[in-house]
């Protein structure tokens, strides 16, 4: 097994690795729309733009591992008030994979995610 951080001595490190590959196979959960130098910046106001961060966090750890977007097989995501703001949420994933690789997706209410963010997401990848 391999675990990954893209900061050794950032805060959320002392709880969980932000990537774990076991046997091809890779694991990231939780992840949040933190800026992943400095876990205290204020997090993005609306879900639109903490949903690009979380993206763009999935990138670089992804790049850390010298994976890609095409290696996701599976994203969960978790949304505050999913009636209210699933549509907003969808338009700021769509796009970010290519739509001949679209990974499976499964997006769940939640009651409150980690310092007030709107958006959470799992995500499943294949390496090689």
């Amino acid at each position: 097994m391999e675990f990954i951080s893209t900061r050794e001595d950032a805060a959320r490190t002392r709880l969980a690795s932000d990537l774990v590959l076991v046997d091809g196979w890779g694991f990231a959960a939780g992840l949040l729309p933190i800026d992943l130098d400095n876990d205290r910046t204020p997090l993005p106001e609306q879900v639109e733009a903490q949903v690009r961060k979380v993206l763009a966090n999935l990138e670089r750890i992804l790049e850390t591992a010298a994976l890609g977007r095409e290696n996701v097989v599976a994203v969960r995501i978790a949304l505050v008030d999913l009636p209210r703001l699933y549509e907003r949420m969808t338009t700021a994933y769509v796009g970010f994979f290519p739509p001949d690789r679209l990974p499976a997706m499964s997006c769940v209410g939640a009651a409150a995610l980690p310092r007030g963010a709107l958006v959470a997401m799992d995500v499943v990848v294949r390496a090689g």
